[in-house]
């Protein structure tokens, strides 16, 4: 009887206990969403609605398994925003450094910008009537010295006062060129991975073609796609996309990723076949897994598998003998 009595205290015990630990939990995710940084009203909006839901996944969750999914969609949420954060805050400080660099050059400019230059100039030349009046040769020569300094300090005030104009130029330069390369590379951007799309990889292997250079391209290839159905675009766009993200970074800056086909990624590469090589085994097995993705507030899974090969293109081969190698060794992918 005893025995039964404790075992059911216990019970309770644990019950209450799993009940405060999912309201802290509860609380934990209704405090990251209170007290959240704006830096983007609307995108402050969408994460605490993301929150709220994982807020109301959290308090009907009783199995173990559902935590995992619950931690998971908490944590990516927080990987996001951060991320996005990170973003605009270092485009306030490349916006906050410019308008430092052009504050600064103007107070220089005012600070030696003394009583004016039209009052220097009159002051000038009224030493230079007097001059002409008088038969000294010796205060000719003085006024003549002192009224080319005051000119020539007026002049090198005025140009630094005009720094203030080119440093605002610069910056405005500065931003019309970054919002121009933007716009240069929507056009051949395959949105949904983030990479190259397939006109600009193939304008950018017919360049090289017609210098006739070497280079390797790695062929992936994501097999079989049709497995994917059952997976919303968003989450198939996001695990792509973080695979390419993937594949760019094993790579380095100087390879050039682009989507050739639904499937099929091509990555050139400057570089001895060798490593390439080396580097293909590499990607085919760090590639493949599972991606999480955010999705609406909530972390989802998908498991993507990659093949991966390498084309050598030597100096004289065609255009036509590589793009035959390209459809050969994607056709030899597919059924790896």
């Amino acid at each position: 009887m005893i025995s039964i009595k404790k075992a059911s205290e216990d019970l309770d015990r644990l019950a209450g206990m799993v009940k405060a630990a999912k309201a802290s939990y509860s609380h934990a995710v209704w405090s990251a969403s209170q007290y959240v940084v704006e830096l983007d009203a609307a995108d402050s909006k969408q994460f605490r609605e993301h929150l709220d839901r994982i807020r109301t996944l959290a308090d009907r969750t009783e199995h173990p398994e559902d935590w995992v999914s619950v931690q998971a969609s908490f944590r990516g949420e927080l990987r996001d925003y951060r991320d996005r954060s990170l973003a605009r805050l270092n485009k306030l400080r490349n916006d906050l450094r410019a308008a430092a660099e052009a504050m600064e050059t103007f107070a220089v400019g005012v600070a030696s910008s003394g009583a004016g230059y039209k009052e220097e100039v009159n002051s000038a030349m009224g030493k230079l009537d007097a001059a002409v009046e008088t038969d000294s040769l010796q205060v000719v020569r003085t006024t003549l010295t002192e009224t080319k300094n005051q000119i020539r300090a007026s002049v090198e005030r005025m140009e630094q006062q005009h720094q203030l104009a080119i440093a605002q130029l610069r910056d405005e330069i500065r931003s019309l060129h970054a919002q121009i390369d933007a716009e240069h590379r929507v056009p051949f951007l395959d949105v949904p991975s983030g990479v190259w799309n397939r006109d600009r990889i193939q304008s950018q292997m017919e360049e090289m073609l017609n210098r006739d250079e070497s280079f390797c391209v790695l062929v992936l290839r994501l097999h079989p796609m049709r497995r994917l159905d059952r997976c919303s675009p968003a989450l198939i766009d996001g695990g792509i996309r973080a695979l390419t993200q993937r594949l760019a970074a094993m790579l380095g800056p100087d390879a050039f990723v682009g989507r050739w086909e639904e499937d099929v990624f091509l990555a050139i590469v400057q570089n001895e076949p060798a490593p390439v090589i080396s580097l293909s085994r590499e990607a085919a097995s760090r590639l493949s897994g599972a991606y999480s993705v955010q999705e609406e507030g909530a972390s989802r899974r998908i498991e993507l598998k990659a093949a991966t090969g390498v084309i050598e293109r030597k100096r004289g081969m065609s255009s036509a003998a590589l793009h035959l190698k390209l459809q050969q060794m994607a056709g030899a992918l597919a059924g790896s």
